[in-house]
């Protein structure tokens, strides 16, 4: 049964492989599918922005003090150790080996993490590190042997065991104005209306980096061709022990001679296609409702502007009225002051003196400032939206005029995005007149 055993493993570590590959693809999908979104342009849901870490409560790495977010330290000692291992051949005969293994383990380090601002040129947003998949840059690494004074100073004073009193500190941080890339759920604030991006178990993943997109999707297909080609040897070898097990062949010239060997071979690679032909009918589907997400977006923000600004008009248009009707009331006491001096007027300049008193900055103009910075801003909201729809909807028609992929979108029923265009998009603005 030694055969089913290795054939066994061999193919649930294939297994686990694959599992790992989709993963890595799921990533690199999102990762492209995703369009980068203003900071004022932050909607409810997977969002990706980039921008610089700042925060009002500066904290001090451990070990270098460098002004920063969120920093990681640790500390590992190096040890060797002779090893001496017996071990029996499949005729009964016993030998015994010796060698020296060798390794770091880690004595000490730790962590603090905080949330911080991201800020880019349109505005801030409140982000929580906690749970993220973080990709910290390294700002110190350091080796020293037991004669150097910093050996100490931030380490345990006992050994490890057959330590060779080697030891290695590193400290990784989000500094202080340091660009970062993040992929994140946005969700709405508990103490401001605002969004804020925050850990959620159901968002595919949540990655904060000091790396730029390009770098993180390099090194994320670099590990998917890494992972098929692990996957290929680990095939390859179970099947040569396999075939050794039941005694057909002596040796892995003799296997590739094989003619089933080929057929062993090629089969893999039915696996990694079909995770990824899944993997991209699956991300053409998201990308079709990202894009039709994008495009309600756009309705939110028109509904929003249909709603609010008539309200914001007419209290604005009511704060005007009164402000026009108090200004009239203490044009008439004054003339009324200016043209007697009996106890009538006295009483009339108490009056004055009152109202004076109860409203001392009456400022129109105030009022129609934050009426125009409201216009202002729910209009660069409605522009952020048709923006980010079109980005969408542009990179599903790129996606779909791709080989194979553009064959995948078609299985999908994904067809192409309309790009927004005002003469095809008609919607009324809302009329305002301060005129009485």
């Amino acid at each position: 049964m030694n055969n089913i055993y290795i054939l066994g493993i061999g193919i649930i570590i294939i297994l686990v492989l694959m599992l790992i590959y989709k993963q890595l693809l799921k990533k690199i999908r999102i990762i492209e599918d995703l369009p980068t979104s203003s900071i004022k342009g932050v909607f409810i849901g997977l969002v990706e922005i980039k921008g610089t870490a700042e925060t009002e409560d500066v904290i001090l790495s451990k070990l270098t003090s460098t002004p920063c977010v969120s920093y990681a330290w640790g500390i590992s000692e190096y040890w060797e150790n002779e090893v001496t291992e017996n071990s029996t051949d499949k005729d009964g005969n016993s030998t015994s080996s010796t060698h020296t293994k060798s390794g770091w383990t880690e004595i000490d380090g730790g962590s603090e993490l905080q949330p911080f601002y991201l800020k880019d040129e349109t505005g801030v947003i409140l982000i929580n590190p906690e749970k993220a998949e973080l990709g910290m840059k390294q700002t110190y690494n350091y080796q020293c042997s037991r004669s150097d004074p910093y050996y100490y100073q931030f380490g345990p004073p006992n050994a490890v065991p057959h330590s060779t009193h080697k030891r290695r500190f590193f400290e990784n941080t989000f500094s202080l104005h340091e660009k970062l890339y993040i992929v994140g759920q946005a969700k709405i604030r508990d103490d401001v209306v605002a969004p804020k991006i925050i850990y959620d178990p159901l968002c595919p993943f949540f990655l904060i980096s000091s790396k730029d997109e390009q770098q993180i999707n390099s090194n994320l297909r670099w590990n998917t061709w890494g992972i098929v080609f692990l996957g290929f040897l680990i095939w390859i070898g179970t099947f040569w022990l396999w075939e050794n097990v039941e005694g057909h062949q002596k040796d892995l010239v003799n296997y590739l001679k094989n003619y089933w060997a080929y057929i062993y071979t090629l089969s893999y690679f039915i696996m990694p296609l079909f995770v990824w032909f899944f993997q991209v009918f699956n991300s053409m589907v998201d990308l079709r409702n990202r894009t039709n997400r994008a495009w309600s977006l756009i309705d939110i923000e028109l509904k929003r502007r249909a709603d609010l600004l008539p309200k914001l008009f007419e209290c604005i248009k009511g704060i005007q009225t009164y402000e026009k009707e108090t200004q009239t009331t203490l044009t008439i006491l004054r003339n009324e002051i200016s043209k007697t001096e009996n106890s009538t007027a006295t009483s009339l300049l108490g009056q004055l003196k009152i109202l004076a008193e109860a409203y001392p900055n009456l400022k129109p103009s105030n009022n129609f400032a934050a009426l125009m910075h409201e216009l202002s801003n729910t209009e660069d909201r409605i522009a952020l939206a048709r923006n980010y729809f079109n980005e969408t909807a542009t990179w599903q028609n790129t996606r779909f005029e791709r080989i194979p992929e553009g064959w995948i979108a078609r299985l999908a029923g994904v067809t192409q995005a309309k790009i927004w265009n005002a003469e095809g998009f008609e919607r009324s603005n809302v009329d305002l007149n301060l005129k009485s």
